[in-house]
């Protein structure tokens, strides 16, 4: 929308709506995000977690270790989003970059032909 030859009010609306949506949701690609350095933290936490979740599952009575494993689980689910969510980020030029195209359109007009590959 940013390379439309003209803008109106809306369509400014629509870009900023549109970038607004976006930051609330992308959390959801932070997964995928994930860099390979920071998978292998996360997965040499979840080899001490699994270790000691292990020594502490033969001191349970077998009665209540289904209960004592659903919480493991838990705890795994809970040391997995935390570390990729402190791990990822979209903290970078490009996604910074989108913020200003309103203003710039506002003041210039239509962004032509602008890339950011460089």
């Amino acid at each position: 929308m940013a390379e439309y030859l003209s803008h109106t009010p809306e369509m400014i609306a629509y870009m900023e709506e549109y970038l607004d949506r976006f930051h609330r949701m992308k959390d959801i690609f932070l997964e995928v995000r994930v860099s390979k350095r920071t998978r292998a933290k996360v997965d040499k936490q979840w080899k001490q977690l699994r270790h000691k979740q292990a020594q502490s599952n033969m001191r349970v009575a077998p009665s209540k270790l289904h209960r004592h494993l659903e919480d493991h689980r838990d705890e795994e689910t809970d040391l997995h989003i935390h570390m990729i969510h402190g791990e990822s980020h979209f903290n970078f030029v490009k996604m910074q970059l989108l913020s200003h195209f309103s203003d710039h359109i506002r003041q210039f007009g239509n962004i032509p032909k602008y890339s950011t590959k460089f």
